[in-house]
């Protein structure tokens, strides 16, 4: 995991902080997810929900390894910034449009069975004060952001 100082505008922080770290593309790179942020988080003073941000970054992260080919590379970017704590997952994936609109406007359950998949986006609206989706080099990344208390 690489950490990379940057300047700071929150008070209780000397600095901005930036963990990466590749996942590899397996069913434990859930439960690894988790505990990392909860031991950035910690590192961090706790400026966040810890719960909150932890399921965000369970949800991310399997949505990633769900959606990606079995050799496809998986990158948890964790970060703080000056309004709070950014969880990114970064896949080789190209943008889906769909995902975007997901992330953002809730989608009607029509009557009968609940729907098998989009319940981890709309935990993540739901934790999260804001959420998206951008081109990287080599793909895209899935982000939320939990603001600081």
């Amino acid at each position: 995991m690489t950490q990379q100082p940057r300047s700071s505008t929150h008070p209780d922080l000397a600095y901005e902080r930036l963990w990466a770290l590749p996942l590899p593309h397996e069913a434990d790179s859930v439960p690894l997810a988790r505990a990392i942020v909860k031991q950035v988080l910690h590192t961090l003073g706790d400026p966040v929900d810890c719960f909150a941000a932890s399921l965000a970054a369970t949800e991310l992260v399997a949505n990633a390894l769900e959606h990606t080919p079995d050799d496809g590379d998986v990158e948890l970017v964790l970060g703080w910034e000056g309004q709070g704590f950014r969880i990114e997952v970064c896949d080789a994936e190209p943008l889906d449009l769909v995902l975007e609109d997901l992330l953002h406007e809730p989608s009607p359950e029509p009557p009968g069975e609940p729907a098998e998949d989009g319940r981890g986006l709309l935990i993540i609206r739901s934790v999260a004060d804001r959420a998206g989706i951008r081109t990287t080099s080599h793909g895209k990344a899935v982000w939320c952001l939990l603001e600081s208390a």
